[in-house]
């Protein structure tokens, strides 16, 4: 899985209301811009704003946690965090 593409659009909703109510309505056409496998835009299109709110909230754990050790060394999972 691209971890830094699905970050991207992950952080992207976090910061953009706008953008987020789009991927919750429209997720096909929010994600047109982005480079993603047909797994990711699966995962990305089935988040309800319930387990966005859980998703982002792990990758906020997990990122200030892979600074902390070493940015380039941790590994995530999509499906494993929802």
């Amino acid at each position: 899985m691209s971890a830094e593409n699905v970050t991207t659009v992950i952080r992207r909703a976090v910061a953009e209301q706008e953008f987020r109510a789009a991927l919750f309505q429209n997720a096909s056409a929010a994600l047109s811009g982005y480079e993603l496998t047909d797994e990711e835009r699966a995962a990305l299109s089935g988040l309800t704003a319930e387990n966005f709110d859980a998703l982002a909230g792990e990758l906020e754990a997990r990122m200030s946690k892979s600074t902390v050790l070493d940015a380039g060394q941790e590994n995530w999972n999509l499906f494993e965090l929802m």
